[in-house]
């Protein structure tokens, strides 16, 4: 069911992008022509007297297909989020779930990647122990230099490579991210699908 919704959704992108992208007035009529079921499915089929009627078609096409043609699962959607009463308490206090809910973009900091990482120490006491506290300091200290200094490395960078993604998600990730320590290599490896650096 998810594959076809997608391979739906994919249809419709490039059905409309054929008709923006129509350089002739009767390189559209022909597309027009050729979809005409389909426009006349979303209530938009028109005859095409100028090039500039693909804006209108397009516009019309694409409001159709994401408020009419997903109005179902739109609405199961709103069913869902009744249950419990979460809808009713999202509506009457959406600031609360706005970062949750909503994305805004935020700047990666050095404390956000150091608290994200969970780090698994050897034995309390040990002289392993001191060494990975020691390499912890330096990682800090790495991190505070990579975000003072605006170069070619980011904090992003660093965190697409221990988790393949490029910005912390508003629910967390999972799994947890985390610190290990190796001593096979003096280089990091880092396991995306486990989310760690060794």
């Amino acid at each position: 069911m998810r594959r076809m919704c997608m391979c739906m959704c994919v249809c419709n992108i490039y059905f409309s992008l054929y008709i923006k992208n129509a350089t002739s007035l009767s390189e559209l009529r022909v597309i027009s022509e050729k979809h005409s079921s389909m426009l006349q499915t979303a209530g938009c089929y028109r005859f095409m007297r100028t090039l500039e009627d693909k804006k209108k078609v397009v516009a019309d096409y694409i409001q159709w297909y994401f408020t009419y043609q997903n109005h179902l699962s739109i609405q199961s959607f709103r069913e869902g989020l009744a249950t419990l009463d979460f809808l009713n308490t999202l509506e009457q206090h959406p600031s609360l779930f706005f970062s949750f809910m909503c994305y805004a973009e935020t700047r990666v900091a050095a404390d956000h990647v150091e608290n994200i990482f969970h780090v698994q120490f050897g034995p309390p006491g040990s002289s392993r122990r001191q060494e990975e506290t020691r390499v912890i300091s330096y990682w800090q200290d790495y991190l505070l230099s990579v975000e003072e200094r605006n170069g070619s490395l980011s904090l992003e960078d660093i965190l697409m490579f221990a988790t393949g993604l490029r910005e912390i998600p508003p629910a967390a990730m999972q799994p947890k991210p985390r610190l290990l320590f190796q001593t096979t290599s003096r280089f990091p490896v880092a396991d995306v699908c486990a989310n760690t650096i060794n």
